[in-house]
């Protein structure tokens, strides 16, 4: 198990397009943090208490997605390749194969989604500076605002790396992950209506309150997380029997 650990570590960090997604999301975050947030900042948003606690609940929404793209790349690469079957013969049993992808990825989500969340502050801070500006004393409920964000930047990795086991095809699994969450699911709202938070995206998103209209219905972040929680494990359990039954290529 040790030996499927550290090879999909060293898949995941020998990569070009890993550094690659890094390199975008240092990069949206200098340009909405330090300069919109921070060089830019309106007068109202220097005198909200929640400016900061506000910035990073929208810059984990915003790249998490990234995160989710590497990891389904650090599958859907071995199927693009025909690598697999090297990754498949190397271990005694697949159930190690997927675990070791699993726990890699939930290990990078976390450590991607940790750096964002001490990014964001330092940015707008450093932001606000050198444009000679100052913030009302903040209110950063770190408590609630850590389990939220790292559930949110952990499940959106999960959800990448589901997809990919479940479609294989890269294009496809890449097209899934940007549509569904916007387009499939805004379509669902339509119809669903109040029920629309029970939308595993939709879900997801309320439990950091970001990047979805909930007017029309309202979810707690526990009870968001939960309803998340039961369709990953659900997706989850297929794509786990797909890989065990299904041949590698």
């Amino acid at each position: 198990m040790i030996s499927a650990i550290k090879a999909e570590a060293r898949k995941l960090l020998s990569v070009r397009s890993t550094y690659f997604i890094f390199a975008i999301t240092l990069a949206l975050m200098i340009f909405f943090l330090f300069y919109i947030t921070g060089w830019r900042a309106a007068p109202a948003d220097l005198h909200n208490p929640a400016t900061l606690a506000v910035a990073i609940a929208s810059a984990v929404n915003a790249v998490s997605i990234f995160a989710a793209l590497a990891a389904l790349l650090l599958f859907t690469h071995e199927y693009r390749y025909n690598t697999i079957m090297y990754t498949l013969t190397a271990a005694n049993n697949r159930n190690k194969v997927l675990a070791a992808k699993v726990l890699v990825v939930s290990v990078f989500a976390l450590v991607f989604t940790g750096v964002v969340i001490l990014l964001s502050p330092l940015l707008v801070e450093i932001g606000l500076h050198a444009h000679h500006l100052t913030l009302v004393t903040q209110i950063l409920p770190w408590h609630s605002l850590l389990w939220q964000c790292l559930f949110f930047g952990w499940g959106y990795s999960m959800a990448g790396l589901v997809l990919a086991g479940l479609i294989r095809n890269q294009v496809g699994a890449i097209i899934t992950l940007f549509v569904g969450p916007s387009t499939i699911e805004s379509l669902l709202g339509l119809l669903l209506k109040k029920n629309t938070v029970y939308l595993p995206f939709t879900a997801l998103h309320n439990v950091i309150g970001q990047g979805r209209d909930i007017t029309q219905g309202t979810i707690t972040p526990v009870h968001a997380a939960y309803v998340f929680g039961a369709y990953l494990l659900g997706t989850w359990i297929v794509a786990w029997a797909l890989f065990l039954r299904r041949d590698a290529n």
